[in-house]
């Protein structure tokens, strides 16, 4: 029965055509024309019948076609509302964003993050802009949330940057609230880590801790992160304070390049005192 519909399916126009050529020649054979009128009513109503009744059957290669068809609209929807919703995203990252030049005195260079690395424990991301662009060795990102990082590596359109979440970057930072002051590292946790506070100081979980002005790298007053937990290292008379970043690293996109860098008098008075301090403790 099946090879039957499917023979019916495929040659189904050329059964009609073959049945509509006999029953023309049946009658071609009828002389009498009263009867031949007779003849077409019955031949018109056949068609119609034949017809109908033939259109319940699907045809397969009708049907592939829209399948495809569909599956092709269907893909197409699904990349437009992608970038729909990516595009909602953006914008209202970049409409925080726009309000940050308000707040601060620095001049901020936008730029989009195009690849991050991960080595270990030194993450690193690359943004598109570079020295022609202004961006320099020693300049500060940050976002709209708070420090990202510090640029360690520019060429005329791209520059790689050192993150706060690497093992090698240490931060001079201040607790807002009471002023106490420490040293932001990251040690490979999923958290930062404020070190160099003694017991005695005042620091408690919610405190917001910025960057302090005793940094040479980084400007002051820019929001580093909120602190989770204070407890007390052991075998030691300084507390260990967990910070979370403000900043989602995982997430990141968009950042500003701050257009400032320390002072070359503060860094060379910093490096001859240092040098001296060396010779005097050398025997």
């Amino acid at each position: 029965m099946r090879r039957l519909i499917d023979f019916v399916v495929r040659f189904k126009n050329y059964i009609t055509l073959s049945t509509l050529v006999v029953m023309s020649f049946a009658l071609m054979s009828v002389g009498n024309l009263s009867q031949l009128g007779g003849f077409r009513a019955v031949i018109v109503g056949s068609i119609g019948w034949m017809q109908s009744l033939f259109a319940w059957i699907p045809n397969p290669v009708a049907l592939k076609s829209e399948n495809v068809a569909l599956r092709e609209l269907n893909l197409q929807l699904a990349v437009e509302s992608a970038r729909s919703r990516q595009s909602m995203v953006e914008n209202a990252s970049l409409r925080k964003m726009l309000e940050l030049p308000q707040y601060t005195d620095y001049t901020l260079i936008a730029a989009d993050v195009v690849g991050k690395t991960t080595t270990q424990l030194r993450n690193y991301a690359t943004i598109n802009k570079g020295t022609e662009d202004g961006v320099r060795e020693g300049m500060s990102c940050i976002t709209d949330a708070g420090l990202v990082g510090i640029v360690i590596g520019a060429s005329q359109h791209y520059a790689v940057l050192q993150l706060l979440i690497n093992r090698d970057t240490r931060v001079s930072a201040k607790d807002q609230r009471t002023r106490v002051d420490g040293i932001i590292q990251w040690e490979g946790e999923n958290f930062l880590v404020m070190k160099d506070v003694p017991r005695a100081y005042d620091v408690q979980a919610g405190d917001l801790i910025l960057t302090s002005a005793y940094s040479a790298r980084y400007p002051a007053n820019i929001v580093i992160g909120r602190v989770l937990e204070v407890g007390e290292e052991s075998n030691s008379l300084f507390r260990r304070i967990v910070v979370e970043s403000a900043v989602n690293f995982a997430t990141l996109e968009q950042l500003f390049v701050v257009d400032t860098r320390s002072s070359a008098e503060r860094s060379e008075l910093e490096r001859r005192t240092e040098e001296r301090q060396r010779q005097r403790s050398t025997p």
